[in-house]
């Protein structure tokens, strides 16, 4: 059997649990004393986090610039916006506080800070640039895990693109994990969280065809276990304490690189949600959670089937003495009723006012920086990624 090769290495310093917000002047201290506070629409202020921060921000001495209003899927317009006033400030570390956008958000911006021109030749790789701030990460809630990786997701509604560059500037220098920063987000987003971690899992890592170390396996299989029994639990009861702090290590975990271990990841959900963003706005892990039973059904066979039904008994209880291909379909089944039923989640694209007409366009862009061709367990042509929105009208 070939031997998976691999490097693993993750520079990110993890404070998880209560009250390590204590830490956060000593960590920006190691870099500089003027930092970049980036946030979203101003929950941070309704629920006492910017208070907490900007005190022991001042207490370490430490001068402080504001970015706020970063959107759900950030804009690079937003970016660039944000690199100014770091510019401007003469900012020497970036600390991004909210849900993953704010955080892919921070991450390019670090970056733009080194760049005078607009930060979308830096997102399209048409500009390198090796530079970038020390960054710090405050997530909010549970769900991409962009707090423990170096990659980052931005859109430009001008041109209808919505982009996932890697650069090793991306990854945070320290992350500030506090489980009950969470128990404030709102039952939807805490829903669309959990469905965005278990794709983490299965789309990115565990449903492929290349052989992965078993020992990874079933770590990914246990995770996933988690979540599913987690996630309803945190949108029913949301200062379950367990339940948050589960979600809350497994978003970090999944992305940390452990999970890459000894295979090659693939995003074919992610992609072709990200055809779906380029002209609907919609949040990320909703739109993957219409998209993957529905995907995982265009794609059933008797290739595939035997993954499935393995995920299923492994992770949503279904019965290990059925038939495979019933046992796959069982499988889609429970997996449809976690994410419409349990977690409460729409099921269907036309809510968020998608039409029939934008189908093609959408398939285009979700494979166009593919080369037309999407892989993971199967592969999937702009026609097949086209069917499969049809299903979720």
């Amino acid at each position: 059997m070939e031997v998976n090769n691999f490097v693993y290495y993750n520079p990110t310093r993890i404070y998880f649990g209560n009250e390590q917000l204590v830490h956060l002047g000593e960590e920006v201290k190691k870099y500089g004393s003027r930092a970049i506070l980036v946030y979203g629409g101003g929950s941070i202020k309704k629920n006492g986090l910017y208070d907490k921060i900007m005190k022991v921000l001042r207490e370490s001495g430490i001068e402080v610039a504001e970015c706020a209003g970063i959107e759900p899927n950030p804009q690079y317009t937003s970016v660039n916006r944000a690199a100014r006033i770091c510019r401007e400030n003469q900012c020497e570390v970036v600390i991004g506080v909210g849900g993953g956008s704010v955080i892919d958000a921070s991450k390019v911006i670090a970056q733009a800070n080194f760049y005078d021109g607009d930060c979308w030749d830096l997102v399209t790789k048409r500009v390198t640039e090796e530079r970038a701030l020390p960054l710090i990460a405050i997530p909010t809630m549970a769900s991409a895990g962009s707090e423990n990786d170096a990659w980052a997701v931005i859109s430009n509604s001008d041109t209808n693109e919505k982009l996932d560059p890697w650069h090793r500037g991306y990854q945070p220098t320290a992350a500030f994990i506090d489980p009950e920063l969470t128990f404030t987000v709102s039952a939807y987003q805490t829903a669309v969280g959990a469905a965005d971690i278990l794709s983490h899992i299965t789309d990115v890592r565990y449903f492929i065809n290349e052989h992965k170390i078993e020992f990874v396996n079933d770590m990914m299989e246990a995770m996933a276990a988690s979540v599913i029994k987690y996630g309803p639990i945190a949108v029913k009861e949301p200062e379950n304490v367990e339940a948050r702090q589960n979600l809350s290590w497994i978003s970090a975990m999944i992305t940390g690189g452990i999970m890459d271990i000894g295979g090659k990841t693939d995003m074919v959900l992610h992609m072709t949600e990200y055809g779906i963003a380029a002209f609907y706005e919609i949040p990320h892990g909703h739109g993957i959670a219409i998209l993957m039973p529905r995907w995982m059904e265009y794609v059933l066979s008797e290739t595939t089937a035997p993954a499935f039904f393995h995920f299923g008994v492994k992770c949503m209880g279904i019965d290990a003495d059925l038939d495979v291909l019933e046992g796959a379909k069982q499988t889609i089944a429970a997996l449809s009723d976690w994410l419409y039923g349990k977690l409460g989640l729409e099921s269907r694209l036309s809510a968020f006012g998608v039409t029939e007409d934008r189908l093609h366009d959408m398939a285009v862009k979700a494979t166009e920086n593919c080369g037309g061709i999407l892989h993971s367990i199967t592969t999937l042509t702009v026609n097949d990624v086209e069917r499969i929105f049809r299903m979720c009208m």
